[in-house]
């Protein structure tokens, strides 16, 4: 990542994209009449193969041609969101003279859909809007329809694969956030059980290291948005595991992530969202490998600095006694967390790293969390043995 503005500047200089929220079983299809009112006429539709092959979003795009808007179909080709995608969406958009995008997919749609939006109204190609601060106009409409629990729908960041330079780029900017999110059960009741376990503990990871931020303590409303996304995950995670079919389950858990996309906006990511980001880069792991591990080993490291903080969270968050003393109510929070990971993420695991690798990933996280504006907790070395022990 690289860019001039730290993530703390960059949201003073954007503001926030107020998002409209929709919460209903048929809303992806119901929200026709306020696109017209948006001035919206016609609409790319960008999903994956799975996805378009829901009777469910044939039943949303015909409301949206009765309605007398015009649409228009992207079907991504790849697993992950990459510069390709962005490149053929780019295409269809401008052929159609497009004015609007609507997603309906999980994190890797989403980002495509945010870096198409950016590319439509910032003339470069995608890799040229890596780090902070490089995206300089306003998107057109975009509308993110969530099929899993991940916070993308509601993070002011897009990462993808670009082919032109081998590598995995991740983009942060207010900008590029959704101006409506749709969270409708219809949509949700045929993904996976993988997807829908990997989401949510991603989302609430990143509500843990928001919460945990050292801007949370300035930002309460922040920090508010983070506890409300855990709650929602830790609370029914292993209850909509146990049913996937159970709408008002998958509506709650989908909550979790756009509350924990939505601490994010101002408090940036922590160190594990990072050292994921470096995994994948470096060996083209799956992004959640190993996770659950590394969260739990960077929340041991940093507990002389937020055992209050983690001990307080675990009281109201129901994980222990009210009564147990900071230190032990701290550790019962982590081991909660490694119980949860342990229970729906237990056999992605970390690719080897050897001694070099650790310490160059560990220097690469100091400096992304440097240019989000933090001054680190954890020394580039304490980092290393980290991941050296996981």
């Amino acid at each position: 990542m690289s860019g001039k503005l730290s993530f703390a500047k960059s949201t003073e200089k954007d503001g926030v994209t107020p998002q409209a929220l929709y919460i209903d079983t048929g809303a992806t299809g119901n929200i026709a009449e306020d696109l017209k009112k948006r001035g919206c006429k016609r609409l790319l539709i960008l999903s994956n193969k799975s996805t378009f092959e829901y009777r469910s979003v044939d039943n949303a795009i015909k409301k949206y041609n009765d309605a007398g808007l015009r649409t228009f179909k992207y079907q991504r080709r790849n697993i992950v969101a990459d510069s390709r995608d962005i490149e053929g969406a780019l295409k269809t958009y401008k052929e159609y003279n497009c004015d609007t995008i609507v997603v309906i997919g999980d994190m890797h749609d989403i980002s495509v859909a945010k870096m198409t939006a950016v590319s439509a109204t910032n003339p470069n190609k995608p890799s040229a809007f890596a780090g902070i601060g490089s995206i300089k106009y306003d998107i057109g409409t975009l509308v993110a329809v969530k099929i899993d629990s991940a916070a993308s729908a509601s993070t002011p960041e897009a990462s993808f694969f670009d082919f032109e330079t081998g590598k995995w780029i991740t983009c942060v900017s207010q900008i590029m956030m959704p101006q409506i999110v749709v969270i409708d059960s219809e949509m949700m009741r045929r993904v996976n059980d993988d997807m829908i376990r990997f989401s949510a503990l991603d989302a609430l990871c990143i509500a843990i290291e928001a919460y945990l931020s050292p801007y949370a303590s300035e930002n309460p409303e922040y920090r508010a948005n983070a506890e409300i996304g855990m709650y929602k995950i830790f609370g029914r995670l292993n209850n909509l595991v146990a049913d996937t079919t159970d709408g008002y389950l998958l509506t709650k858990v989908s909550m979790g992530g756009f509350y924990a996309g939505l601490s994010a906006t101002k408090l940036g990511f922590g160190y594990t969202h990072f050292i994921m980001h470096e995994l994948q880069d470096r060996f083209g792991c799956e992004y959640g490998a190993g996770m659950g591990r590394i969260l739990v080993a960077v929340l041991r490291e940093l507990l002389e600095f937020v055992s209050e903080d983690l001990a307080e969270c675990a009281k109201r968050q129901q994980l222990c006694n009210t009564s147990l003393d900071t230190i032990s109510a701290a550790q019962m929070f982590i081991e909660s967390v490694s119980d949860i990971f342990k229970k729906n993420m237990p056999d992605n695991d970390l690719p080897f790293l050897n001694r070099e690798d650790c310490a160059n990933i560990a220097e690469s996280v100091r400096k992304s969390l440097v240019e989000l504006g933090y001054k680190p907790r954890l020394s580039a070395d304490r980092i290393a043995s980290l991941l050296m022990m996981t």
